[in-house]
Protein backbone atom coordinates (compact mmCIF):
# COMPACT_ATOMS: atom_id res chain seq x y z
CA UNK A 1 0.00 0.00 0.00
CA UNK A 2 1.62 3.27 -1.22
CA UNK A 3 1.12 6.91 -0.01
CA UNK A 4 -0.54 7.79 -3.13
CA UNK A 5 -3.37 5.12 -2.98
CA UNK A 6 -3.92 6.71 0.64
CA UNK A 7 -4.10 9.85 -0.73
CA UNK A 8 -6.60 9.17 -3.11
CA UNK A 9 -8.75 7.17 -0.64
CA UNK A 10 -8.71 9.74 1.85
CA UNK A 11 -9.98 12.68 -1.25
CA UNK A 12 -12.23 10.58 -2.18
CA UNK A 13 -13.71 9.81 1.25
CA UNK A 14 -14.01 13.81 2.10
CA UNK A 15 -16.28 13.97 -0.74
CA UNK A 16 -18.69 11.16 -0.36
CA UNK A 17 -18.84 12.17 3.92
CA UNK A 18 -19.09 14.96 5.86
CA UNK A 19 -16.52 17.66 6.36
CA UNK A 20 -15.69 16.83 10.33
CA UNK A 21 -15.94 12.91 9.54
CA UNK A 22 -12.61 12.51 7.62
CA UNK A 23 -9.56 12.34 10.08
CA UNK A 24 -6.19 12.33 8.81
CA UNK A 25 -2.36 13.43 9.47
CA UNK A 26 0.01 12.74 12.32
CA UNK A 27 -1.61 15.21 14.81
CA UNK A 28 -4.95 14.63 14.43
CA UNK A 29 -4.18 10.95 14.68
CA UNK A 30 -1.79 10.76 17.98
CA UNK A 31 -5.03 10.08 20.36
CA UNK A 32 -5.54 6.78 17.77
CA UNK A 33 -2.12 5.79 19.46
CA UNK A 34 -2.80 6.28 23.34
CA UNK A 35 -3.69 3.28 24.83
CA UNK A 36 -0.58 0.58 26.08
CA UNK A 37 -0.32 -0.85 22.08
CA UNK A 38 0.45 1.53 19.37
CA UNK A 39 -0.59 0.90 15.57
CA UNK A 40 0.43 3.27 12.51
CA UNK A 41 -3.14 4.35 11.65
CA UNK A 42 -4.13 6.26 8.11
CA UNK A 43 -6.96 7.96 9.33
CA UNK A 44 -10.17 7.56 10.79
CA UNK A 45 -13.73 7.66 9.04
CA UNK A 46 -17.23 8.42 10.89
CA UNK A 47 -19.89 7.63 9.03
CA UNK A 48 -23.68 8.32 10.38
CA UNK A 49 -25.61 6.09 7.73
CA UNK A 50 -25.70 2.54 5.65
CA UNK A 51 -24.91 3.96 2.55
CA UNK A 52 -21.78 6.21 3.56
CA UNK A 53 -20.00 2.68 5.02
CA UNK A 54 -21.01 1.56 1.32
CA UNK A 55 -19.40 4.26 0.23
CA UNK A 56 -16.45 3.82 2.58
CA UNK A 57 -15.91 -0.07 1.46
CA UNK A 58 -16.36 0.72 -1.95
CA UNK A 59 -13.30 3.66 -1.77
CA UNK A 60 -11.11 0.91 0.37
CA UNK A 61 -11.84 -1.88 -2.58
CA UNK A 62 -10.85 0.84 -5.17
CA UNK A 63 -7.24 1.61 -3.37
CA UNK A 64 -7.06 -1.37 -1.74
CA UNK A 65 -6.78 0.68 1.96
CA UNK A 66 -7.75 -1.66 4.93
CA UNK A 67 -10.50 -0.68 7.25
CA UNK A 68 -10.82 -1.78 10.85
CA UNK A 69 -14.16 -1.25 12.33
CA UNK A 70 -14.78 -0.30 15.83
CA UNK A 71 -18.84 0.49 17.49
CA UNK A 72 -17.40 3.05 20.36
CA UNK A 73 -13.53 1.96 20.76
CA UNK A 74 -13.94 0.87 24.58
CA UNK A 75 -12.45 -2.63 24.26
CA UNK A 76 -10.12 -1.90 26.79
CA UNK A 77 -7.34 -4.10 27.83
CA UNK A 78 -7.61 -6.01 24.55
CA UNK A 79 -6.44 -3.14 22.08
CA UNK A 80 -9.28 -0.45 22.57
CA UNK A 81 -9.83 1.11 19.30
CA UNK A 82 -6.53 0.21 17.63
CA UNK A 83 -6.80 -2.05 14.51
CA UNK A 84 -5.12 -5.76 14.97
CA UNK A 85 -2.40 -4.62 12.20
CA UNK A 86 -0.69 -1.24 10.79
CA UNK A 87 -2.10 0.76 8.03
CA UNK A 88 -5.92 0.32 8.64
CA UNK A 89 -8.29 3.60 8.39
CA UNK A 90 -10.13 2.98 11.38
CA UNK A 91 -13.83 3.20 10.79
CA UNK A 92 -15.79 4.66 13.83
CA UNK A 93 -19.42 3.45 13.80
CA UNK A 94 -20.27 5.40 17.27
CA UNK A 95 -22.08 8.34 14.96
CA UNK A 96 -24.55 5.51 13.58
CA UNK A 97 -26.56 5.50 17.37
CA UNK A 98 -29.75 4.61 16.10
CA UNK A 99 -32.47 2.86 18.27
CA UNK A 100 -34.86 1.49 14.74
CA UNK A 101 -37.40 -0.33 17.05
CA UNK A 102 -37.82 -1.59 20.58
CA UNK A 103 -40.73 -4.33 20.82
CA UNK A 104 -41.86 -5.16 24.03
CA UNK A 105 -44.35 -7.90 23.15
CA UNK A 106 -41.17 -10.20 21.96
CA UNK A 107 -38.66 -8.29 23.88
CA UNK A 108 -36.48 -7.10 21.11
CA UNK A 109 -34.49 -4.31 20.34
CA UNK A 110 -33.19 -3.35 16.65
CA UNK A 111 -29.99 -0.82 16.90
CA UNK A 112 -26.93 0.85 14.93
CA UNK A 113 -23.55 -0.41 16.40
CA UNK A 114 -23.30 3.18 18.25
CA UNK A 115 -26.22 2.37 19.94
CA UNK A 116 -24.84 2.34 23.71
CA UNK A 117 -25.98 0.21 27.03
CA UNK A 118 -26.84 3.86 28.66
CA UNK A 119 -28.86 4.62 25.40
CA UNK A 120 -31.11 1.52 25.47
CA UNK A 121 -31.60 1.61 29.16
CA UNK A 122 -32.98 5.20 28.99
CA UNK A 123 -35.50 4.49 25.99
CA UNK A 124 -36.44 1.59 27.81
CA UNK A 125 -37.16 3.25 31.04
CA UNK A 126 -38.19 7.10 29.31
CA UNK A 127 -40.75 4.79 27.80
CA UNK A 128 -41.73 2.60 31.05
CA UNK A 129 -41.04 -0.88 28.89
CA UNK A 130 -41.44 -3.99 30.90
CA UNK A 131 -37.90 -5.03 29.66
CA UNK A 132 -34.89 -5.67 30.78
CA UNK A 133 -31.19 -6.06 29.10
CA UNK A 134 -28.36 -8.44 29.22
CA UNK A 135 -25.83 -5.53 30.82
CA UNK A 136 -22.41 -6.38 30.89
CA UNK A 137 -20.04 -4.95 33.77
CA UNK A 138 -18.24 -2.77 31.81
CA UNK A 139 -19.08 1.16 31.57
CA UNK A 140 -22.78 1.91 30.15
CA UNK A 141 -21.22 4.03 27.15
CA UNK A 142 -20.25 0.49 25.71
CA UNK A 143 -22.03 -0.42 22.24
CA UNK A 144 -24.26 -3.23 22.41
CA UNK A 145 -23.44 -4.44 19.07
CA UNK A 146 -19.73 -3.79 19.29
CA UNK A 147 -19.57 -5.93 22.64
CA UNK A 148 -21.40 -8.95 21.13
CA UNK A 149 -19.59 -8.75 17.99
CA UNK A 150 -16.63 -10.31 20.40
CA UNK A 151 -18.79 -12.38 22.06
CA UNK A 152 -19.13 -10.96 25.40
CA UNK A 153 -20.67 -11.78 28.32
CA UNK A 154 -22.86 -10.48 30.62
CA UNK A 155 -24.86 -11.12 33.65
CA UNK A 156 -27.45 -13.18 32.19
CA UNK A 157 -25.99 -15.00 29.42
CA UNK A 158 -23.37 -14.81 26.48
CA UNK A 159 -24.12 -11.72 24.50
CA UNK A 160 -23.73 -13.49 21.06
CA UNK A 161 -26.72 -15.63 22.07
CA UNK A 162 -29.12 -13.04 21.01
CA UNK A 163 -28.02 -11.27 18.24
CA UNK A 164 -29.86 -12.11 15.04
CA UNK A 165 -31.17 -10.21 11.62
CA UNK A 166 -27.88 -8.62 11.19
CA UNK A 167 -27.49 -5.49 8.28
CA UNK A 168 -23.89 -6.30 6.82
CA UNK A 169 -21.46 -4.53 4.80
CA UNK A 170 -19.58 -7.32 3.45
CA UNK A 171 -15.95 -6.69 1.98
CA UNK A 172 -16.79 -7.29 -1.63
CA UNK A 173 -19.39 -4.66 -1.30
CA UNK A 174 -22.16 -6.34 -0.87
CA UNK A 175 -24.71 -5.92 1.53
CA UNK A 176 -27.11 -8.89 3.19
CA UNK A 177 -29.28 -8.75 5.95
CA UNK A 178 -29.21 -12.46 7.81
CA UNK A 179 -31.32 -15.16 8.91
CA UNK A 180 -35.25 -13.76 7.23
CA UNK A 181 -34.14 -9.63 7.25
CA UNK A 182 -33.49 -10.16 3.47
CA UNK A 183 -37.20 -10.92 2.81
CA UNK A 184 -38.54 -7.65 3.04
CA UNK A 185 -42.16 -8.24 4.48
CA UNK A 186 -40.98 -10.91 6.36
CA UNK A 187 -42.83 -10.51 9.97
CA UNK A 188 -40.48 -13.33 11.86
CA UNK A 189 -37.03 -11.44 11.07
CA UNK A 190 -36.65 -10.61 14.85
CA UNK A 191 -38.71 -13.67 15.96
CA UNK A 192 -36.61 -16.40 14.74
CA UNK A 193 -33.13 -16.34 14.15
CA UNK A 194 -32.07 -18.74 12.14
CA UNK A 195 -34.15 -17.89 8.82
CA UNK A 196 -33.91 -20.75 5.88
CA UNK A 197 -30.98 -21.49 4.26
CA UNK A 198 -27.31 -22.12 6.09
CA UNK A 199 -27.24 -19.46 9.43
CA UNK A 200 -25.19 -16.68 8.64
CA UNK A 201 -25.51 -15.13 11.80
CA UNK A 202 -22.44 -17.25 13.12
CA UNK A 203 -19.68 -16.12 10.42
CA UNK A 204 -19.76 -12.15 11.73
CA UNK A 205 -18.93 -12.26 15.56
CA UNK A 206 -15.06 -12.72 15.38
CA UNK A 207 -14.68 -12.31 11.84
CA UNK A 208 -13.50 -9.99 9.56
CA UNK A 209 -15.80 -10.67 6.27
CA UNK A 210 -18.16 -7.50 6.83
CA UNK A 211 -19.20 -4.27 8.91
CA UNK A 212 -22.58 -5.06 10.79
CA UNK A 213 -24.54 -1.46 10.36
CA UNK A 214 -27.67 -2.68 12.26
CA UNK A 215 -28.94 -6.23 14.28
CA UNK A 216 -31.30 -7.23 16.39
CA UNK A 217 -30.79 -7.86 19.77
CA UNK A 218 -32.46 -10.12 22.17
CA UNK A 219 -33.99 -7.97 25.62
CA UNK A 220 -35.95 -9.85 28.66
CA UNK A 221 -39.37 -9.38 29.94
CA UNK A 222 -39.04 -8.24 33.15
CA UNK A 223 -39.71 -10.28 35.96
CA UNK A 224 -42.70 -10.39 38.27
CA UNK A 225 -39.65 -10.52 41.12
CA UNK A 226 -35.94 -10.18 41.62
CA UNK A 227 -33.13 -11.38 44.12
CA UNK A 228 -29.28 -11.01 44.26
CA UNK A 229 -27.34 -13.59 46.28
CA UNK A 230 -24.32 -12.28 47.30
CA UNK A 231 -22.27 -15.72 48.55
CA UNK A 232 -18.53 -15.11 50.51
CA UNK A 233 -16.10 -18.00 51.37
CA UNK A 234 -13.23 -16.87 54.27
CA UNK A 235 -11.21 -19.59 52.90
CA UNK A 236 -9.63 -20.36 49.23
CA UNK A 237 -9.61 -23.59 49.52
CA UNK A 238 -13.51 -23.79 49.39
CA UNK A 239 -13.42 -22.32 46.12
CA UNK A 240 -13.67 -26.17 44.36
CA UNK A 241 -16.76 -26.56 46.74
CA UNK A 242 -18.53 -23.61 45.97
CA UNK A 243 -17.80 -23.80 42.10
CA UNK A 244 -19.93 -27.39 42.50
CA UNK A 245 -22.43 -25.86 44.44
CA UNK A 246 -23.41 -23.18 41.82
CA UNK A 247 -23.25 -26.02 39.18
CA UNK A 248 -25.59 -28.32 41.04
CA UNK A 249 -27.40 -25.28 41.43
CA UNK A 250 -27.62 -24.06 38.07
CA UNK A 251 -28.13 -27.60 36.47
CA UNK A 252 -31.34 -27.98 38.69
CA UNK A 253 -31.98 -24.70 37.29
CA UNK A 254 -32.52 -22.75 40.78
CA UNK A 255 -31.24 -20.14 38.24
CA UNK A 256 -30.42 -19.82 35.01
CA UNK A 257 -28.38 -16.35 34.64
CA UNK A 258 -24.67 -16.17 34.64
CA UNK A 259 -22.80 -16.37 38.54
CA UNK A 260 -19.79 -14.07 38.85
CA UNK A 261 -17.12 -15.63 40.84
CA UNK A 262 -14.61 -13.19 42.00
CA UNK A 263 -11.13 -13.54 44.41
CA UNK A 264 -10.48 -10.53 46.89
CA UNK A 265 -8.52 -8.65 44.05
CA UNK A 266 -11.55 -8.23 41.95
CA UNK A 267 -13.51 -7.58 44.75
CA UNK A 268 -11.46 -5.07 46.07
CA UNK A 269 -10.57 -3.27 43.36
CA UNK A 270 -14.40 -2.70 42.32
CA UNK A 271 -15.79 -2.15 45.87
CA UNK A 272 -12.78 -0.18 47.78
CA UNK A 273 -13.17 2.86 45.06
CA UNK A 274 -16.73 2.86 45.82
CA UNK A 275 -16.14 2.97 49.59
CA UNK A 276 -13.93 5.54 49.01
CA UNK A 277 -15.84 7.79 47.10
CA UNK A 278 -18.24 7.43 50.16
CA UNK A 279 -16.23 7.57 52.44
CA UNK A 280 -15.20 11.24 51.38
CA UNK A 281 -18.46 12.18 51.24
CA UNK A 282 -19.13 11.58 54.73
CA UNK A 283 -16.14 13.90 55.18
CA UNK A 284 -12.89 11.70 55.48
CA UNK A 285 -9.95 13.19 53.79
CA UNK A 286 -8.74 12.43 50.14
CA UNK A 287 -5.88 10.79 50.45
CA UNK A 288 -3.61 6.93 51.22
CA UNK A 289 -5.42 6.76 55.10
CA UNK A 290 -8.82 6.63 53.90
CA UNK A 291 -7.94 4.76 50.62
CA UNK A 292 -6.85 2.26 53.26
CA UNK A 293 -9.65 2.66 55.70
CA UNK A 294 -11.83 1.50 52.21
CA UNK A 295 -9.94 -1.73 51.75
CA UNK A 296 -10.16 -2.75 55.92
CA UNK A 297 -14.09 -2.16 55.90
CA UNK A 298 -14.08 -4.40 53.36
CA UNK A 299 -11.82 -7.07 55.26
CA UNK A 300 -14.40 -6.55 58.12
CA UNK A 301 -17.14 -7.04 56.15
CA UNK A 302 -16.30 -10.52 55.16
CA UNK A 303 -15.15 -10.02 51.48
CA UNK A 304 -12.45 -12.38 51.53
CA UNK A 305 -10.29 -15.20 49.19
CA UNK A 306 -13.70 -15.09 46.79
CA UNK A 307 -17.04 -13.94 46.75
CA UNK A 308 -20.16 -14.65 44.53
CA UNK A 309 -22.89 -12.49 43.05
CA UNK A 310 -25.99 -14.38 41.73
CA UNK A 311 -29.20 -12.38 39.89
CA UNK A 312 -32.16 -14.56 40.39
CA UNK A 313 -35.42 -14.00 38.46
CA UNK A 314 -39.48 -14.98 38.47
CA UNK A 315 -42.26 -15.10 40.04
CA UNK A 316 -42.20 -15.08 44.03
CA UNK A 317 -42.95 -18.39 44.48
CA UNK A 318 -39.69 -19.25 42.07
CA UNK A 319 -37.69 -16.31 44.50
CA UNK A 320 -38.59 -17.79 47.63
CA UNK A 321 -37.70 -21.78 46.64
CA UNK A 322 -34.40 -20.28 45.23
CA UNK A 323 -33.38 -18.97 48.16
CA UNK A 324 -33.77 -22.21 50.78
CA UNK A 325 -32.16 -24.14 47.99
CA UNK A 326 -29.07 -21.44 47.84
CA UNK A 327 -29.19 -21.73 51.71
CA UNK A 328 -29.41 -25.59 51.75
CA UNK A 329 -26.32 -26.18 49.24
CA UNK A 330 -23.79 -23.29 50.87
CA UNK A 331 -24.88 -22.67 54.22
CA UNK A 332 -22.52 -25.64 55.42
CA UNK A 333 -19.00 -23.55 54.06
CA UNK A 334 -20.32 -20.06 52.84
CA UNK A 335 -22.00 -16.83 54.32
CA UNK A 336 -24.95 -15.64 51.85
CA UNK A 337 -26.55 -12.07 51.49
CA UNK A 338 -29.98 -11.64 49.80
CA UNK A 339 -30.88 -8.63 48.38
CA UNK A 340 -34.13 -7.45 47.00
CA UNK A 341 -35.69 -3.94 45.40
CA UNK A 342 -37.54 -3.69 48.96
CA UNK A 343 -34.89 -4.64 50.94
CA UNK A 344 -32.14 -1.98 49.75
CA UNK A 345 -34.52 0.64 49.90
CA UNK A 346 -35.62 0.27 53.23
CA UNK A 347 -32.22 -0.60 54.18
CA UNK A 348 -31.21 2.87 52.66
CA UNK A 349 -34.05 4.85 54.44
CA UNK A 350 -33.38 3.07 57.89
CA UNK A 351 -30.02 3.34 57.67
CA UNK A 352 -29.95 7.22 56.89
CA UNK A 353 -31.88 7.85 59.74
CA UNK A 354 -29.53 6.06 62.18
CA UNK A 355 -26.23 7.21 60.61
CA UNK A 356 -24.98 8.84 63.84
CA UNK A 357 -24.71 5.76 65.02
CA UNK A 358 -21.38 4.84 64.05
CA UNK A 359 -21.91 1.23 63.27
CA UNK A 360 -24.99 1.78 60.98
CA UNK A 361 -23.37 4.45 59.09
CA UNK A 362 -20.67 2.12 58.41
CA UNK A 363 -23.38 -0.64 56.98
CA UNK A 364 -24.95 2.22 55.08
CA UNK A 365 -21.58 2.70 53.40
CA UNK A 366 -21.20 -0.90 52.56
CA UNK A 367 -24.31 -1.52 51.29
CA UNK A 368 -23.99 1.60 48.50
CA UNK A 369 -20.49 0.51 47.74
CA UNK A 370 -22.36 -2.54 46.84
CA UNK A 371 -25.55 -1.48 45.08
CA UNK A 372 -23.55 -1.26 41.82
CA UNK A 373 -22.85 -4.48 41.51
CA UNK A 374 -26.90 -5.35 43.14
CA UNK A 375 -27.62 -3.22 39.79
CA UNK A 376 -25.77 -5.35 37.91
CA UNK A 377 -28.08 -8.44 38.68
CA UNK A 378 -31.07 -6.28 37.53
CA UNK A 379 -30.45 -4.91 34.37
CA UNK A 380 -28.80 -1.90 35.24
CA UNK A 381 -25.50 -0.56 33.31
CA UNK A 382 -22.92 1.77 35.59
CA UNK A 383 -19.83 3.86 34.75
CA UNK A 384 -18.63 3.57 38.78
CA UNK A 385 -16.98 0.28 36.98
CA UNK A 386 -14.51 1.85 35.43
CA UNK A 387 -12.92 2.94 38.73
CA UNK A 388 -11.21 -0.32 39.36
CA UNK A 389 -9.19 0.37 36.41
CA UNK A 390 -7.62 3.10 37.92
CA UNK A 391 -7.80 1.88 41.55
CA UNK A 392 -5.98 -1.39 40.22
CA UNK A 393 -3.07 0.96 38.38
CA UNK A 394 -2.99 3.21 42.16
CA UNK A 395 -3.85 5.95 39.26
CA UNK A 396 -6.26 7.41 42.23
CA UNK A 397 -6.18 10.92 40.72
CA UNK A 398 -8.05 9.46 37.92
CA UNK A 399 -11.02 7.73 39.34
CA UNK A 400 -14.15 10.03 37.52
CA UNK A 401 -12.33 9.75 34.41
CA UNK A 402 -13.84 8.64 31.52
CA UNK A 403 -11.52 7.05 29.27
CA UNK A 404 -8.41 5.03 30.49
CA UNK A 405 -7.01 5.46 27.29
CA UNK A 406 -6.43 9.22 28.12
CA UNK A 407 -5.02 7.82 31.90
CA UNK A 408 -1.56 6.60 33.22
CA UNK A 409 -3.41 3.33 33.99
CA UNK A 410 -2.96 -0.01 32.02
CA UNK A 411 -4.91 -2.93 31.98
CA UNK A 412 -4.81 -5.99 29.98
CA UNK A 413 -6.88 -9.09 30.02
CA UNK A 414 -7.16 -12.78 29.60
CA UNK A 415 -10.17 -15.15 29.25
CA UNK A 416 -10.15 -18.50 29.05
CA UNK A 417 -12.91 -20.82 29.18
CA UNK A 418 -12.56 -23.31 31.81
CA UNK A 419 -14.42 -26.54 32.33
CA UNK A 420 -17.52 -26.63 35.03
CA UNK A 421 -15.81 -28.61 37.68
CA UNK A 422 -14.23 -27.14 40.70
CA UNK A 423 -10.77 -28.52 41.33
CA UNK A 424 -10.28 -27.69 37.41
CA UNK A 425 -11.34 -23.88 38.23
CA UNK A 426 -8.85 -24.47 41.29
CA UNK A 427 -6.16 -25.25 39.43
CA UNK A 428 -6.39 -23.25 36.54
CA UNK A 429 -6.83 -20.18 39.44
CA UNK A 430 -3.19 -21.09 41.41
CA UNK A 431 -1.56 -21.36 38.60
CA UNK A 432 -2.54 -18.50 37.15
CA UNK A 433 -1.90 -16.18 40.17
CA UNK A 434 2.04 -18.21 40.13
CA UNK A 435 2.56 -16.93 36.20
CA UNK A 436 1.52 -13.41 37.37
CA UNK A 437 3.43 -13.63 40.71
CA UNK A 438 6.69 -14.07 38.44
CA UNK A 439 6.66 -10.98 36.96
CA UNK A 440 5.32 -9.15 39.86
CA UNK A 441 1.63 -8.66 39.27
CA UNK A 442 -0.95 -9.94 41.40
CA UNK A 443 -4.24 -11.23 39.29
CA UNK A 444 -7.64 -9.94 39.90
CA UNK A 445 -9.77 -13.22 38.74
CA UNK A 446 -13.26 -13.81 38.51
CA UNK A 447 -14.70 -17.42 36.73
CA UNK A 448 -17.86 -17.03 35.69
CA UNK A 449 -20.76 -20.31 35.58
CA UNK A 450 -22.21 -19.25 31.98
CA UNK A 451 -23.72 -23.13 31.78
CA UNK A 452 -23.51 -26.37 33.62
CA UNK A 453 -20.74 -27.11 31.79
CA UNK A 454 -18.46 -23.92 30.69
CA UNK A 455 -16.85 -20.83 33.19
CA UNK A 456 -15.82 -17.94 31.27
CA UNK A 457 -12.54 -16.77 32.93
CA UNK A 458 -11.36 -12.91 33.02
CA UNK A 459 -8.24 -12.35 34.35
CA UNK A 460 -6.67 -8.80 34.42
CA UNK A 461 -3.30 -7.21 34.52
CA UNK A 462 -3.28 -3.57 36.15
CA UNK A 463 0.14 -1.32 35.73
CA UNK A 464 1.85 1.84 35.18
CA UNK A 465 2.09 2.74 31.57
CA UNK A 466 4.48 5.54 32.43
CA UNK A 467 6.98 2.88 33.69
CA UNK A 468 8.32 1.08 30.72
CA UNK A 469 10.35 -1.67 31.96
CA UNK A 470 6.59 -2.40 33.93
CA UNK A 471 4.70 -2.21 30.56
CA UNK A 472 6.80 -4.55 29.21
CA UNK A 473 6.72 -6.93 31.89
CA UNK A 474 2.71 -7.29 31.73
CA UNK A 475 2.71 -7.51 27.89
CA UNK A 476 5.25 -10.22 28.49
CA UNK A 477 3.14 -12.20 31.75
CA UNK A 478 -0.27 -11.77 29.14
CA UNK A 479 1.41 -13.27 26.40
CA UNK A 480 3.10 -16.37 28.86
CA UNK A 481 -0.25 -16.51 30.71
CA UNK A 482 -2.28 -16.94 27.09
CA UNK A 483 0.33 -19.11 25.97
CA UNK A 484 0.06 -21.42 29.02
CA UNK A 485 -4.11 -21.68 28.91
CA UNK A 486 -3.25 -23.10 25.01
CA UNK A 487 -1.16 -25.43 26.42
CA UNK A 488 -3.54 -27.11 29.50
CA UNK A 489 -6.15 -26.73 26.95
CA UNK A 490 -7.82 -24.08 27.83
CA UNK A 491 -8.32 -21.54 24.88
CA UNK A 492 -9.47 -18.49 25.05
CA UNK A 493 -12.80 -16.95 23.95
CA UNK A 494 -11.22 -13.77 23.10
CA UNK A 495 -8.03 -11.98 22.82
CA UNK A 496 -6.57 -8.87 22.42
CA UNK A 497 -5.02 -7.27 19.41
CA UNK A 498 -1.46 -8.77 20.20
CA UNK A 499 -2.45 -12.41 20.94
CA UNK A 500 -4.14 -13.64 17.76
CA UNK A 501 -0.90 -15.44 16.70
CA UNK A 502 -2.61 -17.98 20.40
CA UNK A 503 -5.06 -19.02 18.45
CA UNK A 504 -4.89 -18.52 14.36
CA UNK A 505 -2.64 -20.80 13.11
CA UNK A 506 -1.73 -21.66 9.11
CA UNK A 507 -1.73 -25.26 10.15
CA UNK A 508 -4.99 -25.59 11.12
CA UNK A 509 -7.93 -26.58 8.75
CA UNK A 510 -10.50 -24.41 10.79
CA UNK A 511 -8.18 -21.40 10.11
CA UNK A 512 -7.41 -22.14 6.10
CA UNK A 513 -11.38 -22.82 5.98
CA UNK A 514 -11.33 -19.33 7.71
CA UNK A 515 -8.98 -17.82 5.08
CA UNK A 516 -11.37 -19.09 1.89
CA UNK A 517 -14.30 -17.93 3.27
CA UNK A 518 -12.53 -14.33 3.46
CA UNK A 519 -11.30 -14.72 -0.29
CA UNK A 520 -14.90 -14.86 -1.12
CA UNK A 521 -16.58 -12.49 0.92
CA UNK A 522 -13.79 -9.82 1.13
CA UNK A 523 -11.68 -10.66 -1.94
CA UNK A 524 -9.23 -7.51 -1.54
CA UNK A 525 -8.75 -8.28 2.15
CA UNK A 526 -9.92 -4.82 3.53
CA UNK A 527 -12.01 -5.41 6.59
CA UNK A 528 -9.67 -5.84 9.23
CA UNK A 529 -6.56 -7.86 8.09
CA UNK A 530 -5.27 -10.45 10.79
CA UNK A 531 -8.49 -9.80 13.44
CA UNK A 532 -9.27 -13.62 13.72
CA UNK A 533 -8.09 -15.20 10.41
CA UNK A 534 -5.09 -15.74 8.55
CA UNK A 535 -5.35 -12.71 6.38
Amino acid sequence: MNSLSIDAAIKTWRQDLSTDAVVSGSAELDLQSVCSSIREVVAVLKPTSLEEVQKIVATANEHKVPLYPISCGKQWGMGSRLPVKEGAAIVDLSGMNQILEVNAQYHYAVVEPGVTQRQLLDYIQEHNLPLMLNVTGSTSDTSLIGNTMDRGVGYFDSRAHGISNMEVVLGNGETIQTGFGHYKNAKTKNLYHHGIGPSLDGLFPQANFGIVTSACIDLMPKPDEHMAAIIKIDSEEKLPQLIDALISLRTRGVFLTVAHVGNRERSYITLAPLLYEQLIENGEPEGAATRAKAVQMLEKGGFGPWSAAIGILGTKAQIKLAKKEIRKAVGGFAKTLFLNDTLVEMAKVVSKKLSFIPFVKTQRMMLLAVEPVYGFTRGEATDKSLKAVYWAANDFDRLNDSDPDLSDSGVLFCLPIIPAFGKTVFEVVSDTRETFARYGFDAAITVNLMTTKAMEGVVSLAFDRRDTAQTEKAHACIQEMEARYMEQGYPPYRVGINSMHHVVHEDDSFWRTVRDLKKVLDPNGIIAPGRYNLC
